[in-house]
């Protein structure tokens, strides 16, 4: 896969200008991605709304993040896609993740850190995929920070996907 391209462009979610887009060239032929910024949507040129691509998402797919799809025609335009909020890992940094909001309809991003395990409870973390190995870190559920769900720039900050 080679990325061609990337630029930032106008969110069909919440009109934002904070759209990244991204283009790869694949051995299946071009597929464009997009991330927005401001609400945490994303989507991809394989996504349409009859595709196999999107059958699969759904069958492996949170139930919050399925009620949390909207169908939009991408930026510049074309066939209508499915975009879902995303789910962000990042091994050594931590998680970013929608939530819903207690005894609301409401969700909010939910992010949580990674804090090192220290070397003497690491045998209480077996890593699943790999027998034998343990993990380093683990999420700080505990010290979780909430941020509105246009706010997802914020949680990315926080969670220092920038630096």
């Amino acid at each position: 896969m080679e990325q061609l391209g990337d630029k930032l462009v106008d969110s069909p979610i919440c009109d934002s200008n904070a759209c990244y887009e991204s283009e790869f060239k694949t051995q299946d032929g071009l597929i464009k991605t997009w991330l927005c910024m401001t609400s945490g949507y994303t989507s991809n040129t394989t996504m349409t709304l009859n595709s196999e691509a999107l059958k699969q998402t759904l069958e492996f797919t949170a139930d919050l993040i399925k009620d949390l799809r909207q169908d939009h025609e991408p930026p510049g335009g074309g066939e209508v896609l499915a975009w879902f909020p995303t789910v962000i890992t990042m091994p050594e940094k931590g998680m970013i993740f929608p939530e819903p909001i207690k005894e609301t309809d409401g969700w909010q991003w939910t992010c949580v850190k990674a804090v090192p395990i220290p070397k003497e409870e690491q045998e209480k973390y077996p890593d699943p995929k790999n027998p034998g190995t343990f993990y380093k870190s683990r999420v700080d559920m505990k010290n979780s920070l909430h941020f509105n769900k246009l706010c997802f720039m914020d949680a990315a900050e926080e969670l220092g996907m920038f630096k």
